[in-house]
């Protein structure tokens, strides 16, 4: 007996959440076989189980690949989204980073060394309390009050949650360069 079902196989990157994009990079990053990466990612971006994958004929496995391929080749946002929706809740990314408190770094560095695009954003995306033209205030934080967001935070789409990861990434190697430079001065004048 024959069984037929649909599948959603997403064509942009908006259509990824975050949740699912960490579920596929961490099924496929370390794999090498051509085969389990092709489950893995059918599986993880289609949300369908891998034993339903591996009984699929090939003819519909390879038109699934093709168009998530055309996906996966696409670039994902890299631009931080200042303003965003969430159940009627405007929440703002975070107006002045070079104010962050001592809390608030050490959980955004401890978010970002775990992979959790989502904690990061609930650090950094906080409801808005106050606005002002393009200006705006948001909520002090609280660890326990505001991480509580971060399930909200995983349904949205990647090229959110992308652009937050490519900043502090890129942050995080400017840094470095600037820590280098500054040792090589000091080893030099020493």
């Amino acid at each position: 007996m024959k069984k037929t079902f649909e599948i959603s196989i997403p064509t942009e990157w908006e259509d990824v959440s975050i949740e699912k994009f960490v579920k596929y990079s961490q099924a496929v990053n370390h794999l090498e076989d051509d085969k389990e990466i092709v489950v893995k990612t059918i599986s993880t971006l289609c949300s369908i189980a891998e034993e339903v994958v591996e009984v699929m004929k090939m003819k519909d496995l390879q038109k699934i690949q093709t168009t998530l391929q055309k996906l996966i080749s696409k670039p994902i946002n890299k631009e931080i989204i200042n303003k965003i929706n969430i159940e009627g809740t405007v929440y703002g990314f975070h107006p002045k980073l070079d104010e962050m408190t001592m809390g608030e770094f050490v959980d955004v560095e401890t978010y970002a060394k775990e992979n959790d695009f989502a904690g990061m954003m609930s650090v950094l995306y906080r409801p808005i309390i106050q606005t002002q033209g393009n200006r705006y205030n948001i909520e002090p934080y609280d660890t326990d009050v505001h991480y509580s967001n971060s399930q909200k935070f995983k349904k949205l789409s990647i090229n959110v949650g992308n652009a937050i990861a490519v900043f502090f990434w890129d942050l995080g190697k400017t840094q470095l360069q600037h820590f280098q430079q500054y040792s090589k001065k000091v080893e030099k004048e020493v």
